[in-house]
């Protein structure tokens, strides 16, 4: 279905309790601070970027497949590899916002390369372990942390209405690891087309395929699509880690799974041309625009 769960991972639960503290810390800023206002911005290609509940443009991650639905969330867009080069653009309060969130983003990016994720998937493809490890190694790390709003009055059957904390979408990664304080992710099951409640197990990180990996594969592995239903007892803050090549290097199928039988099915492209078809507001999904 595109996604698994991990468990045991080692990440302390301090240091994930603290992520989940300073970032809500964050959001309860009023609107009007000069923090949130200096940060606030439309322009998706900024590396620090922050936007409040009613902004109409894209997430930086998200490439929204249904354009229709009200989308009910705020969130804070971080660059966070190599740290040195973005930290100091990060939000200088809460005091304790880039020290907290430094930690969590070294933890995450430790569990998708040194603890060997990404490793364990190239080698599930039938390809080297060491598949594209240098410029995984190098390339970016992008961090969205997501605050949806407690949706009052919704019966407590209610998921994926027409008001969504995140409309469908998938990411525009190779991976996504995604880390939640409360349910409410929904999974698009590619082979019945109904959507799923993500399973609830307290602090397992989930993993997402993403765009990248399906073209890396050559559509051996899809790119899930997933959104957020509101919830009608609390609020919901998510942190996704997403893990990608540099902005400028060329992501195509891997050549060992491209044959006769199996033809290359997706063009070469960047993360940077994925930012320039959101800046265009093209409908079409980035993915199906890749497809040969």
């Amino acid at each position: 279905m595109g996604f698994f769960q991990v468990i045991n991972h080692g990440i302390s639960k301090t240091a994930i309790e603290d992520a989940f503290v300073s970032s809500a810390k964050f959001f309860d800023l009023p609107n009007d601070d000069e923090e949130k206002k200096k940060l606030t911005s439309n322009d998706i290609a900024k590396p620090v970027r922050f936007e409040g509940i009613g902004s109409s443009s894209s997430d930086n991650n998200n490439d929204s497949k249904d354009n229709d639905s009200k989308v009910s969330k705020e969130f804070i867009k971080l660059y966070a590899h190599p740290l040195q080069d973005w930290i100091h653009l990060w939000p200088d309060h809460p005091s304790d916002f880039r020290e907290k969130i430094r930690n969590y983003a070294m933890e995450m990016r430790k569990i998708g390369i040194k603890f060997k994720i990404v490793e364990a998937i190239m080698e599930s493809l039938g390809l080297s372990p060491n598949y594209l490890r240098d410029k995984i190694e190098q390339g970016m790390q992008i961090l969205v942390i997501n605050k949806y709003a407690q949706c009052y009055g919704l019966p407590s059957s209610s998921t994926f209405i027409n008001t969504l904390g995140a409309a469908p979408h998938s990411d525009h990664s190779i991976i996504t690891i995604l880390l939640d304080n409360t349910p409410g992710l929904e999974i698009l099951d590619h082979h019945s087309k109904a959507w799923k409640a993500l399973p609830a197990v307290k602090c397992a990180l989930t993993v997402l395929v993403g765009d990248h990996l399906e073209v890396l594969s050559n559509d051996i592995y899809e790119s899930v699509l997933h959104g957020v239903g509101l919830s009608h007892r609390n609020s919901r803050i998510s942190i996704g880690s997403f893990q990608s090549l540099a902005m400028g290097d060329m992501v195509e199928p891997a050549l060992e799974l491209v044959d006769q039988d199996n033809p290359k099915r997706y063009r070469a492209n960047s993360f940077e041309e994925y930012l320039k078809h959101l800046s265009s507001k093209q409908p079409k999904p980035y993915i199906e625009s890749l497809k040969i």
